[in-house]
């Protein structure tokens, strides 16, 4: 069993990130960490066609845990945070596809005396940014955060303040995730895609579960990478006179969501990032 491995969940709309994101971790996976892809079923034999797969290995969705894709966004929740299913690793980094290195990174990132890092914060620099840009917003991301963070909390009667445990790429312990399952969803006779259809949001299950069951110590550490929720955030940033040299003083790599980065190649235009 490896102690840590990159685990990337996408699907055949992300292929260009993707791939883009594979060429970064050749580049820059100095300790050459493992990588492991998940696709949609019906995707896996256009990735096997169109990446070397011997430089790492591409399993179908449904070898981790066969389900209806019936809603994508709690669908890919669900297959990223099931891998401890499989048994082959003990911990591991959960990448999304629109994300990328920018800088060399080492086991050490990630783990500290054999025991992963924990992502958690209070996503202070997002929200500030958000109350100065309220009013491009129909909905308030800050009270939907905090609104089901608090639902999740309530259910492990925990009370203060709302964490946020991504964004991604996060780090995962398998300890953990095989202990929520069976101290919280067998012990409850509770099925884990119906609690994510209530309440969806995975990085807060995992981290709400650590706090209360201290199945592994907890070492608290920042995001990894910086990422860009919104193309208003990006264009400002870059506005502020940032550069990829700038942003990996702090972070190993960067996210452009592809809610609102996909097909879109302005952003090269004005900047390398």
């Amino acid at each position: 069993m490896e102690k840590l491995i990159l685990f990337v969940k996408t699907y055949r709309a992300d292929f260009e990130s993707c791939s883009k994101l594979i060429k970064s971790i050749n580049q820059y996976n100095k300790d050459e960490i493992k990588l492991l892809i998940s696709v949609n079923d019906e995707d896996i034999s256009f990735f096997k066609q169109n990446l070397q797969t011997d430089l790492f290995d591409i399993i179908k969705d449904s070898d981790i845990i066969a389900m209806e894709n019936k809603d994508p966004w709690q669908y890919q929740q669900i297959v990223k945070s099931q891998l401890h299913r499989l048994n082959i690793t003990e911990n591991y980094v959960c990448l999304d596809s629109d994300s990328y290195f920018i800088k060399d990174f080492y086991i050490s990132d990630f783990i500290q005396d054999d025991v992963p890092y924990t992502i958690i914060h209070q996503q202070k620099e997002m929200f500030s940014w958000l109350s100065n840009n309220r009013k491009h917003f129909k909905d308030d991301p800050k009270q939907y955060f905090e609104d089901i963070s608090r639902k999740i909390m309530a259910k492990f009667g925990r009370k203060g303040i709302c964490y946020d445990y991504g964004p991604s790429p996060t780090i995962w312990s398998n300890k953990v995730w095989k202990d929520f399952q069976e101290n919280y969803l067998d012990a409850n006779n509770i099925n884990y895609p119906d609690l994510i259809h209530e309440f969806p949001s995975e990085f807060t299950w995992y981290g709400e579960w650590l706090l209360k069951s201290r199945i592994i110590p907890l070492f608290p550490k920042e995001p990894l990478f910086k990422v860009f929720h919104y193309k208003k955030q990006f264009q400002d940033l870059i506005k502020e006179g940032h550069t990829r040299d700038s942003i990996k003083e702090n972070y190993l790599g960067i996210v452009l969501q592809s809610n609102w980065n996909r097909d879109l190649k302005w952003y090269q235009k004005k900047i390398s990032l």
